[in-house]
């Protein structure tokens, strides 16, 4: 949620629809970064009716920190790899997407229904 609110059109509503979730939710973690004053919220100047969410200058630095640490984790795991590796798991993860999308673009949760990408 902390890069979301750095974008300019942070709307919790929208945030909570985009991940599926309760604006009860989105309130609750909005609520908590408030009180850790990780973040800054004020009514926008454009429109009285919207509020403006902000980081505060330790909400970014905790951005930063969070960002470092995934580039780390992210390097730590894929940087093993050979070029061989990457290629069939990029290729496995494609057909997996593939299948993961036309199960949810059907809207069943019959599992045998599905046809493997590699079979038709």
């Amino acid at each position: 949620m902390l890069e979301e609110v750095t974008s300019d059109h942070f709307m919790p509503s929208m945030f909570a629809r985009q991940r599926e979730s309760s604006a009860a939710a989105v309130s609750k973690t909005l609520r908590q970064l408030l009180s850790k004053e990780l973040i800054a919220v004020s009514v926008d100047a454009n429109d009285g009716r919207q509020r403006k969410y902000e980081l505060t200058a330790s909400g970014k630095q905790v951005l930063e920190r969070l960002r470092q640490y995934r580039q780390e984790a992210i390097r730590s795991v894929w940087e093993h790899f050979d070029t061989t590796e990457l290629e069939r798991f990029c290729a496995f993860a494609q057909v997996l997407g593939d299948g993961l999308e036309e199960l949810s673009s059907r809207g069943t949760t019959n599992l045998h229904t599905v046809q493997h990408p590699l079979e038709r």
